[in-house]
């Protein structure tokens, strides 16, 4: 194990690679999003980057050619199945044009604290694409205005946006709801900080404008960590009292405790349960969850193809924003 660091000596790749016990190619391969790296490898030298607040330096590839040929992506964590994809689309379209991606995960306050002393990771790459944060509030002050930016999920004034209608997408599940003879629950996730998005906002406001313009109520709002041992006690909890209801999870990744409790219970999920979630994760493909699908691969394709034209010149007039709309898909819940 690596030894704590002085404050004044700059965390290097090489420290990333000996804390994680792991070769330099190795942690460069993890740092460029390189498909070919074991998902407990990658989840050790990603968690080396938090504990030694490590920040990539790009600059000496960009002195040397006028170009880095990388695009920095900054997303609030690096887990589950939506950014393996999204991370997927977006690498497609950066690699035929022959750029890399550099993931910069904004895990906590740590580490946007660290981007905000030293913002090299944002001005020595050739584009910025940026999920889930307020680039305008949360990196305006240290981004130049030359860099090309693509902001995922949040509206800009200042730079392209692609955005999915998360609000109609909590309205499909609604509409959906609607028509159901018994009691109503959300399962959702509050959010905690200016680094956490606000698609679950968006969602469930959807989701109770439906519901009320049907003349239909949310019974009750229950919010968790997004965590599934938090959720397995609030499925608990609602199915000791209630054998017939119908639940809406802001994420799909909430749905999976909630039906497994249902069945463990005996209740027949599509019958004396109805579960509706939103993302059309993979997990819902293999559990027939009915979901709001989100076009997680096009927003990913559209966001990188619109930062390569930018950083090429052939796109030059006001930032553009693309809204994409979701869909119900109606499966076994």
């Amino acid at each position: 194990m690596a030894k704590a660091r002085k404050k004044y000596q700059r965390v290097t790749i090489k420290d990333v690679a000996q804390y994680a016990r792991v070769g330099v190619g190795t942690v460069s391969r993890v740092l460029n999003n390189n498909p070919h790296v074991d998902v407990l490898t990658k989840k050790r030298v990603l968690d080396a980057i938090e504990t030694l607040g490590y920040v990539p330096n790009p600059h000496a590839r960009r002195l040397s050619t006028g170009s880095s040929e990388l695009i920095t992506v900054i997303t609030p964590e690096m887990k589950g199945d939506f950014y393996q994809i999204l991370m997927s689309s977006i690498d497609e379209v950066l690699s035929k044009h022959g750029y890399s991606s550099l993931l910069y995960p904004l895990y906590n306050e740590k580490k946007y604290e660290a981007l905000r002393k030293s913002s090299d990771v944002l001005l020595s790459t050739d584009g910025l694409i940026v999920d889930a944060v307020n680039v305008d509030d949360v990196l305006g002050s240290i981004l130049s205005p030359q860099m090309p930016v693509v902001c995922l999920e949040q509206e800009s004034e200042k730079y392209d946006s692609v955005m999915v209608d998360n609000y109609y997408g909590g309205v499909l599940a609604g509409d959906y709801f609607a028509d159901f003879d018994m009691d109503i629950f959300v399962v959702t996730h509050r959010k905690s900080h200016e680094l956490e998005s606000t698609v679950f906002e968006e969602r469930f406001e959807g989701f109770q404008a439906s519901l009320e313009k049907k003349g239909r109520s949310i019974d009750k709002v229950y919010y968790v960590p997004l965590d599934w041992e938090s959720t397995f006690e609030v499925a608990r909890r609602i199915f000791y009292r209630f054998k017939k209801c119908a639940i809406f999870t802001t994420t799909d990744y909430l749905a999976v405790p909630i039906i497994e409790v249902a069945r463990t219970m005996g209740l027949k999920v599509g019958e004396d349960v109805h579960v509706c979630g939103f993302d059309d994760l993979p997990i819902a493909h293999v559990l027939e969850i009915t979901t709001v699908r989100q076009p997680i691969a096009e927003m990913g394709k559209v966001a990188a193809e619109t930062l390569v034209k930018r950083i090429s010149g052939k796109l030059k007039d006001k930032p553009k924003k693309y809204i994409l709309k979701p869909e119900l898909i109606i499966r076994g819940t």
